[in-house]
C-alpha cells in the first residue's frame, strides 16, 4: 500500500520565491551595451572637464539658419550653407592629454535623439571648426563645434564630446555639458538667431 508523501507547504512557496526573485533579476540585469556603455562624466558651460584622454570646456552658443562664407576661389562669389535644420555654433576649448588625436561631439536631445557635429566641410573654417581637427597633446585649441538640428531638439540637450571622430568609444569617457538650453534659453537664442551669418574672413567680407 502506498502512502502519499506530505507536502511541505513551506518548502514549496520558499521555492517559489526563489524561482520569482531569480527571474526578477535577470530581467534587471544590465545588458551587454549597458554593461559597456561609455562613463558620462558632467559638467556645465564654463567648466572645464578632465576625460580620460582629452580636456574640453565650452563657451557661448549661437543659433543662425545659414551661414556666409569666403568664395573657394579668389574671384568667385560668397558660399552660403543652409541648415536643415538650424545652425547651433558652441565655442569650446579642447585639449589631448595623453596621445595625438581627435576630440568629436555630439548633441543629445531630451529624448535621446543624437545629432553628430556637422563635419570640417560644413562649414569649412579652416582651423575654427573644430571636427575632424588633428589635434596635437597639450596644445590647447580654440574654435567651435557646429550642429545642424531640428529646432524641436534644442529644449533640454546636452552636448557631449569623445575620443576620436567616429562615435563614443565603449568604456571610455563621455562628457556630457549642460549648455542651459531650457525653453527659456532657446527662446533667447532663436530671436537672437540671424538669417544669415557672415562668416567671411575679414579681407573677404565689405
Amino acid at each position: 500500500m502506498n502512502r502519499s508523501m506530505p507536502i511541505r507547504w513551506g518548502l514549496v512557496v520558499a521555492t517559489l520565491a526563489s524561482l520569482a526573485l531569480i527571474v526578477a533579476l535577470r530581467r534587471h540585469e544590465p545588458s551587454m551595451d549597458e554593461k559597456t556603455a561609455p562613463m558620462p562624466i558632467r559638467g556645465a558651460t564654463g567648466q572645464t572637464l578632465e576625460a580620460r584622454n582629452f580636456s574640453v570646456k565650452v563657451g557661448k552658443l549661437k543659433l543662425a539658419h545659414a551661414y556666409r562664407l569666403d568664395p573657394r576661389t579668389s574671384d568667385g562669389p560668397a558660399r552660403e550653407v543652409k541648415a536643415d535644420g538650424i545652425w547651433l555654433s558652441a565655442l569650446a576649448e579642447v585639449t589631448v592629454t595623453q596621445a595625438n588625436g581627435y576630440v568629436g561631439a555630439q548633441l543629445r536631445a531630451r529624448d535621446g535623439r543624437v545629432y553628430r557635429a556637422a563635419p570640417a566641410e560644413r562649414p569649412d573654417l579652416k582651423g575654427f571648426n573644430l571636427t575632424d581637427l588633428y589635434l596635437v597633446t597639450g596644445l590647447p585649441a580654440n574654435g567651435a563645434y557646429v550642429f545642424d538640428v531640428p529646432v524641436d531638439a534644442l529644449d533640454g540637450a546636452t552636448l557631449q564630446f569623445f575620443s576620436g571622430n567616429g562615435a563614443p568609444a565603449q568604456l571610455d569617457h563621455l562628457a556630457d555639458v549642460d549648455v542651459g538650453l531650457d525653453a527659456a534659453q532657446v527662446k533667447t537664442l532663436l530671436d537672437a538667431a540671424v538669417p544669415m551669418l557672415d562668416l567671411r574672413s575679414p579681407e573677404r567680407a565689405p
